[in-house]
């Protein structure tokens, strides 16, 4: 394996990616990941905004990040 390992979910084997919020209404937000935009819960990150970059898997924004990290890739789709 080439690069650092990158952290998987022990459910389905799938990264996380991060996102940026595009609009937010209530409990759910549309985000912007490798060009495409999708509808994540926001239960976790209930004052998310516009702007904001979260970190989202399997349709839910997980966390707020402050930055990108280094050598992340947002290439799959949110909602995998």
């Amino acid at each position: 394996m080439s690069g650092p390992e990158r952290e998987r979910c022990i459910t389905c084997s799938d990264e996380a990616v991060e996102a940026v919020v595009v609009a937010a209404h209530g409990t759910e937000a549309v985000v912007r990941a490798a060009g495409e935009e999708e509808r994540v819960a926001i239960d976790l990150v209930p004052d998310a905004a516009p702007g904001d970059l979260l970190l989202c898997h399997a349709g839910i924004a997980l966390e707020r990040l402050e930055q990108p990290h280094e050598g992340s890739h947002s290439e799959g789709r949110v909602g995998s």
